[in-house]
């Protein structure tokens, strides 16, 4: 068996099925209900800006996004403060899974909506913050911090005097992430005109995707009692 050079949450595979489930996420989210369940730090933005001019509706939808991400993502703290194994973090992603898949076959209530894709959206970023793409930190679900850390890389590289493969893989990686951050948001934009509120069901195969690597790295490796 190859000796594993990476933690299955921090491996380069990852990173890119995360970046893209942001971007698939949002845009739909946006598109659906005209509100965020990942980026928040927009959202508070937009809820500031609704008071003056936004119906009662619309404010509360981006208030219960807010509110439930938090308690989400305060849950996540308690279930990885008590997990006993690497295992952890696929219950972890269960929520927004079985949420992404049955939430088109149930009745359109958009704030029904919101509050259980916030809620497992804020679960499943406290699954995955602090996770590295390879050796580096990055930002999941969200692409303002990588932008500028794949900027930054790429500028370190192009001017060092002694260019490395490690400086340009870590460019490479920042770079992969920001782009499939912008491929899941325009896939979602496309097919939401054929597919409508069952576009969604392309964020719960992404997910599919994330459980099916993570688990079969840990099971290969045997990482159960030592990957928590």
């Amino acid at each position: 068996m190859n000796e594993l050079e990476y933690m299955p949450q921090n491996s380069r595979f990852e990173a890119i099925l995360l970046g893209f489930l942001g971007g698939a996420l949002d845009v739909y989210c946006q598109i659906q209900f005209d509100t965020l369940v990942a980026t928040q730090t927009g959202n508070i933005l937009f809820l500031i800006a609704d008071i003056s001019h936004s119906p009662l509706q619309q404010t509360l939808i981006r208030l219960f996004s807010v509110l439930f991400f938090s308690i989400g993502f305060m849950f996540g703290l308690h279930v990885r403060a008590n997990a006993k194994t690497a295992f952890w973090r696929v219950y972890a992603l269960l929520p927004l899974l079985i949420a992404t898949m049955i939430l088109p076959l149930l009745p359109d209530i958009r704030l029904l909506w919101v509050v259980l894709l916030a809620l497992a959206t804020g679960l499943l970023t406290l699954t995955f913050s602090g996770s590295q793409i390879e050796s580096h930190a990055y930002s999941i679900l969200m692409t303002s911090g990588n932008y500028r850390k794949m900027i930054t890389a790429w500028h370190q590289y192009f001017n060092a005097d002694e260019k490395t493969c490690a400086m340009k893989r870590q460019a490479i990686n920042y770079s992969l992430v920001v782009i499939s951050f912008v491929i899941g948001a325009i896939t979602t934009a496309i097919l939401y005109h054929f597919t409508h509120e069952k576009t969604i069901w392309i964020v719960t195969l992404n997910l599919a995707c994330i459980i099916y690597h993570y688990s079969s790295v840990v099971v290969r490796y045997r990482l159960q009692a030592c990957n928590i």
